[in-house]
């Protein structure tokens, strides 16, 4: 099982909790503390994800499995800009031409007189 699709298995919580248990200093942290913490925090853990997220993160620094978390998150492709709105009356684009020239003129007055061109 790659380490990608196992890590995509895995719920949210189960992996704040363990986060928040090396985070408090335990060093080693088994499957019976994280089942403890997610039922203090009234939640049902599921015994075979918290087992998963034990064996998965058991040993290694907790910022190095975050590193190796943000990586995989950067490389997703989350599409595209949302589409435009719908067409408006011609009041609706000349208040946005306006806009536009006064922005433009705002933008000038604060260019420093080109220092940071």
């Amino acid at each position: 099982v790659s380490t990608q699709s196992t890590w995509g298995k895995l719920k949210m919580k189960y992996i704040a909790a363990y986060a928040l248990l090396a985070l408090s200093g335990k060093t080693e942290i088994t499957a019976a503390d994280l089942s403890g913490l997610l039922t203090s925090l009234d939640c049902s853990p599921e015994q075979q994800t918290v087992d998963l997220v034990v064996k998965n993160l058991q040993g290694r620094p907790i910022h190095e499995a975050v590193a190796e978390g943000l990586t995989q998150i950067a490389s997703l492709s989350l599409g595209g800009g949302g589409g435009g709105s719908g067409a408006a009356g011609g009041d609706a684009d000349a208040e946005e031409k306006e806009e536009e020239k006064e922005v433009s003129e705002e933008e000038e007055s604060v260019s420093m007189g080109g220092f940071f061109d």
